[in-house]
C-alpha cells in the first residue's frame, strides 16, 4: 500500500516523448498521449524569471523563462526528471523533487544550473516543498512516520526534524506547509482533532508546540501568510454547510490573536479539491484567487477586508496554480483552451491582456471548440452542455451520440482541453458533456439541487440529456453514456433512473454502493461520502444509503443494455471492488458486460499505455453498440485489444 503513495509525482515525471512544436497533427489514441505538458510555474522573488516544468524534450524537466518573453531554457540538461520547483527566498537557488529509486527526494540547484546537490536521500519520499525565510531550511510533508506530517530539513547538512505528529492520514495528499514571514511558525491543515474536521494549526518551529486556530470551518486549500505576518488566509466552508466544491469562501485568521473571520465578497473560490490555493499581493492588503464560472476559470482579487472582488482576466478556458511575482508586477499561470493544452502565460498586474510565453502544446489538426448549449431538464430548469461535433458535421446525416458525465460531483466539466471528447467526436460521435445539477460554476443554489438526490435523482439530468440528443434531427436514435469517478457514479445513477434512452453504458472507476466503498476507500473519499449524505455515516441513515447505491436498483435497468466497465486495481478513491461487484451483479441478471482491469493503475487511467488501451476499448464499444452510420473511423493503428487483464 505504501509503495503507491507517490503515484501523483510519478505521472508528472513519466509522460511520454512529445514532438516539440507539433502543428496540424492528427488527434489519435497514440498522439493524444504525446501532448506537451507545462506546469508548476513559480516567479522568482525579483520578478524576472519563471521556473516551470515541461516534458517538451521527452521527460519532465525544469525550465526557466524570463517575464519579458525571452526563449525558455532548460535548467538541468541531464537525464534526471524533476518536478515541484520552489525558489529560495533570495532567488539564487531552486529546490525541487527528483525521483530516484522510485521515490522523490529533495534537490537544490543554483539559478544558473550549477551546484546541483541532493538534500534528502531516503526511501520514503517527500512532497510540498516550502523554503524557510532564512533560506537555510526547507519544510516538506512526508508520511515516513505513518501520517502526513510536517518535517524540516537543513539544506546544508541534510538533517531532518519532524515537527508535527499524526497530522493527517497517510493517504490525505492535500495541503502544504506555510512558513510565517519571521520563520518562527509553520501553518498547516490537520484533521487530528476529528476525522471529519479539517482545521488550521500552527506549530512553533523551535519548541514543536502546536496551536489550533480554527474550528467549525473546513480548510480547503493550503494556508498562506500575509507578507507582514498579520494574517493567515485559506478558503473553506463552514462545517454546518454542504462541502461546496469549487465554490468556497475566503477565511482569514488575525495573528497573533487567532481571531477567525470570513471575508465578505461577491463571488467564491475554485480550488479544484484543494489543489489550487490563494496568494497574497506583496502589499499584504489583497488576495488573488481562481474562480470558475460556467466553465471558464479566471483570476480575481479582493481586499483582505472583503468587499467587491474584481477580475483580472476575462479568458476562455481553464488554468491551475498560479504564481505572484515577489516584486508584485506579474502573475504567471498555465492556461488551456477548448482546442489545445496548457501553455505558460504572464499577466501584468497594472492591466492589459495576458501574454503567452510558450507555444509548446500540440495544435491538433481540425479541432473545433465545443458549443456551449442548454437543454431543458424535466423540472423546467436548464442544464449547460458542451456539444462536440464530428469533423465535417452534416446536419442532414444521422449520428450516434454520447452523454458525458464529469467526475468530481460538485466540481465541473470546465471549458478547458478535453482530448477524449475531441477523439470521440473525431470517431463519428456527437458528444454532449453536461454540467448536471450539483456542479460548480453555477452558484451554490444550483449545487444544492443535488442534496437529497446526490448520486441518485441527480441522474435524471443525464437521462434528459439523452432524450434531448435523441430528439435532434441529426440523431440516429442511439445514445450512449460514460464517465469516470463521479462520472461513473452518475452513469449508473442515470441508467437506474431510466435506461430506455440509452443503448450502451460505460461506468468507469466509480462507486456503486457507498457503504461498502467506505470500508476500503481513502480518507478524502470517506469524508466526501459523509458530506454527500448530509453528515450521516454508513449505518446511521440506511434509507438514504439505500437510495444512493445504484447497485441496489438494477431492477430498473433493461437486461439487454450492454456495459463496458474499466477500473484500476490500485484505486482507493473509488475502490476496485466496486466495479467487481457491479460486474457480478449485472452478469447475474443477464446484461452483456465487458470488463477490463488495470493492475498498475490507481484512480483513473494515467499511464499512457493504459489510456490508449482503455480509450480504444471505449471507442470500439460504442461503435459496436450505437450503429455508427457509414462505418467507424479506426480507433487505432492496431485495434483495441492491447494488454490489461479481464
Amino acid at each position: 500500500m505504501h509503495g503507491r503513495r507517490w503515484s501523483g509525482l510519478g505521472l508528472a515525471l513519466s509522460l511520454c516523448v512529445c514532438p516539440s512544436g507539433s502543428r496540424g497533427q492528427e488527434l489519435t489514441l497514440e498522439t493524444m498521449n504525446q501532448d506537451v505538458f507545462v506546469g508548476d510555474p513559480s516567479i522568482s522573488p525579483d520578478g524576472a524569471e519563471i521556473v516551470f516544468v515541461s516534458n517538451r524534450t521527452g521527460r519532465a524537466k525544469l525550465w526557466l523563462a524570463t517575464v519579458d518573453g525571452a526563449a525558455p531554457e532548460m535548467l538541468l540538461e541531464d537525464e534526471g526528471s524533476e518536478g515541484s520547483p520552489a525558489w529560495s527566498p533570495d532567488g539564487t537557488r531552486v529546490a525541487f523533487l527528483r525521483v530516484t529509486g522510485g521515490q522523490p527526494d529533495i534537490w537544490v540547484v543554483n539559478r544558473g544550473g550549477d551546484a546541483l546537490r541532493r538534500v534528502t536521500d531516503d526511501p520514503e519520499g517527500e512532497r510540498a516543498l516550502a523554503w524557510a525565510p532564512d533560506g537555510r531550511r526547507i519544510a516538506f510533508i512526508s508520511d515516513r512516520a505513518g501520517f502526513q506530517d510536517v518535517h524540516v530539513v537543513d539544506v546544508a547538512s541534510g538533517q531532518v526534524e519532524q515537527l508535527t505528529h499524526e497530522t493527517n492520514p497517510w493517504d490525505e495528499f492535500r495541503w502544504a506547509p506555510a512558513w510565517s514571514p519571521d520563520g518562527r511558525q509553520i501553518a498547516y491543515a490537520s484533521n487530528r482533532s476529528d476525522t471529519f474536521e479539517d482545521d488550521l494549526w500552527v506549530v512553533d518551529v523551535a519548541s514543536g508546540i502546536t496551536r489550533k486556530l480554527s474550528a467549525g470551518v473546513y480548510v480547503m486549500s493550503t494556508p498562506t501568510w500575509s507578507p507582514d505576518g498579520r494574517h493567515i488566509a485559506f478558503n473553506g466552508n463552514r462545517t454546518a454547510e454542504f462541502w461546496y466544491g469549487d465554490q468556497s469562501d475566503i477565511y482569514v485568521v488575525e495573528m497573533p490573536s487567532g481571531e477567525l473571520r470570513r471575508v465578505p465578497l461577491n463571488t467564491y473560490v475554485s480550488d479544484r479539491n484543494g489543489g489550487i490555493g490563494m496568494q497574497w499581493h506583496p502589499d499584504g492588503e489583497h488576495l488573488f484567487f481562481r474562480f470558475e464560472w460556467e466553465g471558464d476559470a479566471n483570476l480575481w482579487t479582493v481586499s483582505v477586508d472583503g468587499g467587491v472582488a474584481t477580475k483580472l482576466t476575462y479568458e476562455e478556458g481553464s488554468f491551475g496554480n498560479f504564481s505572484v511575482g515577489g516584486d508584485g508586477r506579474n502573475i504567471a499561470y498555465v492556461r488551456s483552451t477548448p482546442t489545445r493544452g496548457g501553455d505558460l502565460h504572464v499577466l501584468d498586474l497594472e492591466g492589459g491582456a495576458p501574454r503567452r510565453l510558450t507555444d509548446w502544446s500540440v495544435q491538433y489538426a481540425g479541432l473545433e471548440a465545443p458549443a456551449k448549449i442548454a437543454f431543458r431538464a424535466r423540472d423546467g430548469k436548464y442544464i449547460l452542455g458542451y456539444r462536440f461535433l464530428p469533423p465535417g458535421f452534416d446536419p442532414t446525416r444521422r449520428y450516434p451520440a454520447l452523454v458525458q458525465v464529469h467526475g468530481g460531483g460538485n466540481n465541473a466539466y470546465g471549458n478547458g482541453f478535453h482530448s477524449l471528447e475531441h477523439l470521440l467526436s473525431r470517431n463519428g460521435f456527437v458528444v454532449l458533456a453536461i454540467e448536471y445539477r450539483g456542479s460548480a460554476g453555477h452558484g451554490r443554489e444550483f449545487q444544492d439541487l443535488s442534496l437529497g438526490d446526490w448520486a441518485a435523482g441527480q441522474g435524471w439530468d443525464a437521462v434528459d440529456a439523452a432524450d434531448y440528443l435523441r430528439s435532434q434531427p441529426y440523431s440516429n436514435g442511439r445514445v450512449g453514456i460514460y464517465g469516470g469517478s463521479y462520472g461513473g457514479i452518475m452513469t449508473m445513477a442515470a441508467v437506474t433512473r431510466d435506461s430506455e434512452p440509452f443503448a450502451a453504458a460505460a461506468p468507469l472507476y466509480g462507486i456503486f454502493d457507498w457503504e461498502t466503498a467506505y470500508e476500503h476507500g481513502d480518507r478524502l473519499m470517506r469524508f466526501w461520502i459523509v458530506k454527500g449524505h448530509g453528515g450521516f455515516k454508513p449505518g446511521e441513515h440506511p434509507a438514504l444509503f439505500e437510495r444512493t447505491a445504484s447497485i441496489r436498483h438494477l431492477e430498473n435497468v433493461d437486461p439487454t443494455l450492454p456495459f463496458l466497465i474499466m477500473h484500476g486495481e490500485l484505486d482507493r478513491r473509488a475502490p476496485f471492488q466496486q466495479s467487481e461487484r457491479l460486474v457480478e451483479a449485472l452478469q447475474a441478471r443477464g446484461n452483456p458486460v465487458e470488463f477490463q482491469s488495470y493492475p498498475d493503475e490507481g484512480h483513473g487511467f494515467r499511464r499512457p499505455a493504459n489510456r490508449e488501451d482503455a480509450y480504444g476499448r471505449l471507442i470500439s464499444f460504442f461503435q459496436e453498440h450505437l450503429s455508427l452510420a457509414g462505418g467507424p473511423v479506426s480507433a487505432s493503428k492496431d485495434g483495441h485489444d492491447r494488454g490489461g487483464s479481464s
